[in-house]
């Protein structure tokens, strides 16, 4: 990826305002099936209820400032998928509710250009990038929802992931609510040291 942006939408370039709505369709609705509630005012753009104003959008771009990688930021302070929607995951604890505490939904890292007619895996390299977008607006704690083979690869890849409650089946397969903690050391396995990214925030 060339360079990290993020920022409430309204605050990100026109050009990305215009793509990210489409990106996010191809990759969750077309590639992955996904049938999004809410609303979107483009039926080839996916938005729903929680793109709101206090809603933090981390974008990925490559040299032909293309979007590559993208994941949404949530303050758990106002509404948010896991507490409005996913809740059930949570068991008998109570869904986390913290300035300190943020949501990561929507995350995706598509194939970045590497050349006019080639592209290479994004892979986990956007995702310490994400991390430090979210440790910059003050979290402590990164919740989200996800499935097991998500579990999995964050765990290859180093991320101390802790369960809220038990997976529980899902639209698609089994869904289960985790968090990460983001104290300075979270970062060291992900070789990236906490809020040293090129970050461009807008």
């Amino acid at each position: 990826m060339s360079y990290i942006i993020a920022g409430r939408l309204n605050e990100l370039p026109p050009h990305v305002q215009t793509d990210l709505g489409a990106y996010r369709y191809d990759v969750f609705v077309r590639r992955l099936g996904w049938t999004i509630a809410g609303h979107s005012l483009d039926e080839h753009a996916e938005w729903d209820e929680f793109d709101g104003p206090s809603t933090i959008h981390v974008v990925a771009l490559d040299d032909a400032r293309e979007i590559c990688g993208y994941a949404r930021l949530l303050p758990t302070t106002g509404p948010y998928l896991l507490r409005d929607v996913f809740a059930h995951l949570l068991g008998s604890s109570p869904a986390p509710q913290s300035p300190a505490v943020w949501e990561m939904s929507r995350f995706a890292a598509s194939r970045r250009r590497r050349s006019a007619t080639e592209r290479e895996p994004l892979g986990m390299a956007f995702f310490p990038s994400v991390l430090t977008v979210a440790a910059s607006l003050g979290a402590t704690r990164v919740v989200g929802v996800m499935t097991p083979s998500i579990e999995r690869l964050y765990r290859r890849s180093g991320i101390a992931l802790h369960r809220l409650g038990n997976a529980m089946p899902g639209a698609g397969g089994s869904l289960s609510a985790c968090s990460i903690d983001l104290p300075r050391l979270a970062f060291a396995p992900l070789g990236l040291k906490q809020c040293a990214a090129c970050l461009a925030m807008h």
